[in-house]
């Protein structure tokens, strides 16, 4: 049988592998020609090919159940992951693990990890009390590990159930962030984390002492978060080196539901303070600002459940003292419930107090509640120069009550801008983030708005708009037909332009 016979002709040099050959490779004899053989071709093992250093960067990104299956993609990797400086175990209600059996892995691993200094070290699963010999273990190996960030994400079912932090993990040099969820901090002997930068503590009881050791304990720290916590009616941040803080959110335990305490102020001091961030449900908690007057930033994206806003006719208070103690900041951040309350201010006969900032962002969809307020916080922030406006706020569906909710059948958007002047006499940019705006139930409010923007807008630069993208809800025609109507609109300023950013 000759070559020519199959109508091919074998080039020795450039070998060429059919698939019909491949399978009867084995069945072939010695005698043979050669032309019929099938030389083995030895492909490159890139994964092998890939360095140490290269391979753990990657493996850093992963979970450790990721990250030990790794283990059958290369000979070299079998072991390599006990190298790894990131050891991150998840446990959640996704997760095809039980609490035993992820209990296990962590401690199989941490049985093998090879480094004598880690990176960081991240555990979230289903805690309860009775495994807390193993989540101290586990510690134990943080504090050996010079672990840098530590990442304590217990899932608990109440209070009765948090985490105490052990003894030995208070004096520690190594830590840079830590994050706990669950846990309380219980200090015999002060704390000591020298290094520490972040610090973010979810869902714990806390009080003044335990504030005061955080602030006198951490003299690197740069940020510090609370959330959801309980039990402290003062948050007395004395650190010079803290220039971030965020309360987000006031826990209200079950059992004070009818408790007076629900009623008292929550203060914030905080004199070194540039960045404040109030965000979530303070429920009943009045929340208070003193010696802010460092504060650059700002940021009011909270709501409060009292029944107080349900009738128009109660002596409640107001949470206008809090703008008054931000007047001089230069960026301020509002959310839909206070741009409510600021129409509340208004209808008490009272003012909003007159602000400083020169960036305002908005993180509401500006609908028929948030109108009046947007108008009031223009009027009282003259210097705005930036004006930036999304809806990322995860409480805008909240409302202050329906006795200071504009009925809808009485209000017109096209009109209100006739009766209410649009104060944006140095307003420079406009920038809408999100492409809602091009939906009906939103369009009327914000066509008007930006009419009214670039009528009175004497020194308006740049009109920043979304353009249209495949993730919105709206087709391509009715985003051409409002961009276009958009584009039509009259301006006052010679060198405003209208842009669409995706």
């Amino acid at each position: 049988m000759s070559d020519s016979s199959h109508g091919r002709e074998i080039d020795d040099d450039s070998p060429q592998i059919s698939p019909h050959y491949c399978s009867n490779t084995c069945d072939q004899s010695d005698d043979e020609p050669i032309s019929w053989k099938i030389r083995k071709i030895e492909r490159p093992d890139r994964l092998s090919a890939l360095t140490d250093p290269l391979v753990l960067h990657i493996l850093s990104y992963l979970r450790m159940d990721e990250v030990r299956r790794t283990a059958i993609l290369s000979k070299r990797w079998r072991l390599l992951w006990t190298s790894a400086h990131n050891l991150v175990f998840r446990c959640t209600g996704k997760s095809h693990y039980s609490v035993t059996a992820f209990i296990t892995l962590v401690d199989d691993t941490l049985l093998l990890s090879k480094p004598n200094k880690l990176n960081k070290f991240s555990v979230e699963f289903r805690y309860s009390k009775k495994l807390v010999k193993c989540v101290n273990k586990w510690m134990l190996f943080v504090h050996n590990k010079y672990v840098e960030e530590l990442e304590l994400y217990l899932m608990t079912r109440g209070a009765d159930n948090f985490y105490n932090l052990p003894q030995i993990l208070y004096s520690n040099a190594c830590f840079r962030e830590m994050s706990l969820c669950n846990c309380n901090l219980v200090p015999k002997e002060g704390i000591n984390w020298p290094s520490l930068k972040i610090l973010v503590i979810r869902k714990a009881e806390l009080n003044s002492d335990i504030v005061d050791a955080i602030c006198s304990g951490c003299p690197s720290l740069e940020s510090l978060k609370f959330s959801m916590c309980y039990g402290v009616n003062l948050f007395k941040i004395n650190s010079e080196s803290v220039k971030k803080l965020v309360i987000s959110g006031y826990w209200q335990q079950v059992h004070d539901e009818l408790d007076d305490d629900d009623d008292a102020e929550l203060i914030i001091d905080a004199r070194n303070i540039t960045s404040l961030e109030i965000e979530g449900c303070f429920h009943k908690k009045i929340v208070l600002l003193e010696n802010v007057s460092a504060l650059v930033h700002a940021k009011l994206d909270f709501f409060r459940t009292t029944d107080d806003y349900e009738s128009y006719h109660s002596d409640f208070k107001i949470d206008e003292d809090i703008l008054r103690d931000l007047g001089d900041v230069e960026k301020l951040s509002v959310g839909s419930w206070c741009l409510q309350v600021l129409h509340m201010i208004e209808t008490k006969n009272s003012s909003c107090p007159r602000m400083r900032c020169k960036e305002l962002t908005l993180n509401s969809r500006l609908t028929n509640m948030e109108f009046p307020g947007l108008a009031i916080l223009l009027q009282s922030c003259p210097l705005v120069e930036v004006l930036n406006i999304s809806d990322e706020s995860a409480f805008e569906e909240y409302s202050v009550g329906w006795s200071f909710t504009w009925r809808t059948d009485e209000f017109s958007a096209k009109k209100y801008w006739i009766t209410r002047p649009c104060w944006v006499l140095n307003l420079k940019t406009l920038r809408i983030d999100s492409p809602w705006i091009y939906e009906i139930l939103y369009f009327e409010y914000i066509s008007t708005f930006l009419q009214a923007v670039l009528k009175n807008g004497l020194v308006l630069q740049k009109v920043i708009l979304p353009s249209f993208t495949d993730r919105t809800w709206i087709s391509p025609r009715r985003h051409t037909i409002v961009a276009e109507m958009f584009v039509s609109f009259p301006r006052s300023s010679k060198d405003a332009v209208i842009l669409f950013s995706g």
